[in-house]
C-alpha cells in the first residue's frame, strides 16, 4: 500500500476538506448513491425452483446486514417486479446503503481523466492524505481496500454468499468494471454510525454523511493553471497557519507537460 492516497475534489469542496476553522470533512457515500450504475452488481449462479423461496432466503440474508433496516419477502418480491433480473443487487445495493458508506480516493494525483471527471474540468484541487490516519478513521468493522477490477460482476453461488462470512461485504463493495481501472481506486468502506449525519439528502434522497478527518493528514495538495486564483490564496493561508496541524505546507502547482497528455508539477513548484 502506498503511504499516500488522493483525493480529486472541485474548488468549493476543497474548502470543505482544507477548513479555515476545525479539521475536514469527506462524505462518505452510499454504494446506491455512487456514479456507477453497476455498482454493487452481482452475478447470480444459483437457480431457485420457487421465487417465493428465494424471496424469503434474500430477505433472511438481506436482514444480516442490518437487522435494525429488515428486509421482508414482499420487498425482494416488489423488487423482483420493479426491476426484473437486476432485483438482486437492487435489494443488495439498497440494504448495504443503510450501513456503509465509502470514500474513493486514488494512487494516481497527475491523471488527466480524473482531473476533467471530478475537479470541474481541472479547476479544481488534489489533496493527498497520509494512509496511517486514513486507516484509523476506517474504524474496526471498517476497511481501507483496494478495489479490484474485472469484466464481470463478482460471482455468487447462493445469496448467504452475500453475508458469510461478513468479510465477503468488503470485496463486494470494492469490485468494479474493468473499465474504471484507470483511476486506481482505494476505498475507504466505514459504518455510518461512524459519520457526522448533515441532515440533508442527495438527488437520490439518501441522507448525506460526512467522515471528519483530522487536519494531520493532510500532506500535500495540488492545484492546476485553471484553478481559480482566489481558491489558490484561500487555501494556501490555511496550510500556513499553524493552528490548523495541516502536514501539507503549501500547494503545489502542476502544468499541463509539454511533451505528452499529461500533467507534471511546475519548475518553481508553486
Amino acid at each position: 500500500m502506498a503511504d499516500i492516497l488522493y483525493k480529486y475534489v472541485t474548488p468549493q469542496r476543497a474548502l470543505t476538506c482544507i477548513p479555515e476553522v476545525g479539521d475536514g470533512t469527506l462524505r462518505a457515500t452510499q454504494p446506491a448513491a455512487l456514479n456507477d450504475p453497476f455498482e454493487c452488481a452481482v452475478t447470480t449462479l444459483y437457480v431457485f425452483q420457487d421465487e417465493a423461496d428465494e424471496d424469503r432466503q434474500l430477505a433472511e440474508v438481506l436482514t444480516e446486514i442490518n437487522e435494525g433496516k429488515p428486509v421482508t419477502p414482499e420487498d425482494a418480491h416488489h423488487a423482483r417486479e420493479e426491476h426484473g433480473s437486476l432485483f438482486t443487487r437492487q435489494l443488495f445495493a439498497k440494504q448495504v446503503s443503510t450501513r456503509f458508506g465509502i470514500v474513493s480516493f486514488t494512487t494516481d494525483p497527475l491523471h488527466p481523466l480524473m482531473w476533467s471527471h471530478y475537479t470541474t474540468d481541472g479547476s479544481g484541487f488534489v489533496i493527498g492524505y497520509d494512509v496511517a490516519a486514513l486507516n484509523q478513521l476506517a474504524g474496526p468493522k471498517g476497511c481501507l481496500k483496494e478495489v479490484t477490477y474485472g469484466n464481470e460482476p463478482a460471482l455468487i453461488p447462493g445469496p448467504i454468499v452475500l453475508v458469510s462470512p461478513e468479510s465477503n461485504l468488503p470485496k463486494l463493495l470494492s469490485h468494479k468494471s474493468d473499465h474504471w481501472a484507470y483511476e486506481n481506486e482505494w476505498r475507504m468502506i466505514v459504518e455510518l454510525n461512524r459519520t457526522i449525519g448533515t441532515g440533508k439528502t442527495d438527488q437520490h434522497g439518501l441522507p448525506i454523511n460526512l467522515v471528519q478527518v483530522p487536519n494531520e493528514a493532510v500532506v500535500s495538495v495540488h492545484y492546476t493553471e485553471r484553478t481559480p486564483s482566489e481558491s489558490v490564496d484561500l487555501i494556501r493561508c490555511r496550510l500556513a497557519d499553524k493552528n490548523n496541524r495541516y502536514k501539507a505546507e503549501v500547494p503545489r502547482k502542476l502544468v499541463m507537460s509539454s511533451t505528452s497528455y499529461g500533467y507534471e508539477e511546475a519548475p518553481d513548484g508553486d
